[in-house]
């Protein structure tokens, strides 16, 4: 697969995966030239139908690297090398990586600033750039940085953190290093399809930008469709938004959260629409035949906060096709739900019970998502379960 930026980090091809666009064929036209009496009657049947175009999208909330994440990670490189100065996140992630592979295109939502020693947690987090390797090792393309502790550093820390997302291959998107860089609406070309993300985030914490063109920022409706377009004019095939808004440890969108999500669905700029920040599982709606993920909690975390809602969070895989020539819809949308086990943390499926938690809590975990993911008719409008084969 082959990818690119145009405008932010680029991106590097991956190679663990089957191509996201099978080419079409193409019918070779005959010459308008009279026909010699001898030859064969000309076949005038209708040219072959060209094969759609097809590319899925995996999207997962947040990475959020508390202080414990840390030090298990730091543990597991010292098992592995002896020397316990590098961290490794494989066992953490290791349950995503065949959800992932299983997509053509893999985002996440990288929460904090990437940082040097010695690493900080909340309220102003710094993290080491291991997570950025680990994550591409796995098969992520790339993530959003757009979110509430994106200038927890300062801009220091948006330049290390976008740096160090380049220097991994690693797409980008949602804070930037230049005004010229933020100018660019960020499309990620793949094996020709062209995925335009358009993402924000409602609030820095109250801490400064440098400058305003730093941080996508505000969850306005008219100002993310006009991005929307930009991004479509500059040559996107789909368009996709990613905003990092919601009321953290609740099982349902605010309602300027579902006001603004619906707005975006209505405007016919955006193909698929996806939220995250809550740390908490939120609803999945199609309205006005674009679906909507109000909130796929933590991807990975482990907060102080004691509720069982921000140790689970979904998995998302949009699949787009292409069934007219420049026409691209959700065709597919599945999901996987998750909890994260407790001491070390690692990220475990509860679709099917398999000891990564105890089968009580994977079930509770279970019953617990799918009420919440359905709240508004989600599986009766095609929504079904992520299994791989």
């Amino acid at each position: 697969m082959a990818a690119l930026l145009i405008g932010g980090c680029s991106a590097a091809p991956n190679d663990n995966r089957e191509s996201a666009t099978p080419q079409p064929s193409v019918q070779s036209s005959a010459s308008a030239s009279a026909q010699p009496l001898s030859s064969p009657p000309i076949d005038e049947s209708p040219a072959e139908a060209l094969v759609p175009q097809e590319l899925s999208l995996m999207v997962t909330g947040d990475v959020l690297l508390h202080p414990q994440l840390l030090g298990e990670a730091k543990q597991a490189a010292g098992a592995k090398s002896g020397n316990g100065e590098d961290f490794d996140f494989s066992p953490l992630l290791a349950g995503l990586a065949p959800f992932v592979q299983d997509a053509d295109v893999a985002l996440c939502n990288l929460e904090t600033p990437i940082g040097a020693p010695p690493y900080s947690g909340y309220p102003r987090f710094t993290v080491p750039d291991q997570i950025l390797s680990d994550l591409e090792a796995i098969g992520y393309d790339g993530c959003t940085t757009a979110t509430n502790h994106t200038v927890d550093s300062g801009t220091a820390g948006v330049e290390r953190t976008l740096d160090a997302l380049e220097a991994n291959g690693l797409f980008a998107t949602g804070s930037y290093r230049s005004e010229k860089e933020s100018g660019k609406p960020s499309i990620l070309d793949v094996d020709g399809v062209k995925l335009g993300v358009v993402t924000s985030t409602y609030s820095l914490n109250g801490l400064p930008e440098e400058a305003d063109w730093q941080v996508d920022t505000g969850v306005d409706a008219q100002q993310l469709i006009a991005r929307g377009k930009a991004t479509r004019k500059a040559g996107a095939d789909i368009v996709v938004a990613a905003v990092h808004d919601g009321a953290e440890y609740t099982s349902e969108p605010t309602v300027s959260q579902r006001r603004l999500g619906r707005a975006l669905a209505e405007s016919g700029v955006f193909d698929f629409i996806y939220m995250h920040h809550t740390h908490s599982v939120l609803p999945i709606e199609k309205h006005d035949g674009t679906w909507i993920v109000y909130g796929l909690g933590n991807s990975v975390a482990k907060h102080a906060t004691p509720t069982i809602l921000n140790r689970e969070g979904i998995s998302v895989k949009a699949t787009f096709t292409e069934d007219e020539p420049g026409e691209w819809d959700v065709s597919d949308l599945r999901w996987v739900p998750h909890q994260l086990s407790t001491s070390p943390v690692a990220w475990c499926q509860v679709f099917d019970a398999d000891g990564c938690v105890p089968d009580a809590d994977a079930k509770a975990s279970l019953k617990r998502s799918k009420a919440t993911v359905n709240a508004y008719g989600a599986f009766e409008d095609g929504l079904h379960e992520w299994a791989l084969d």
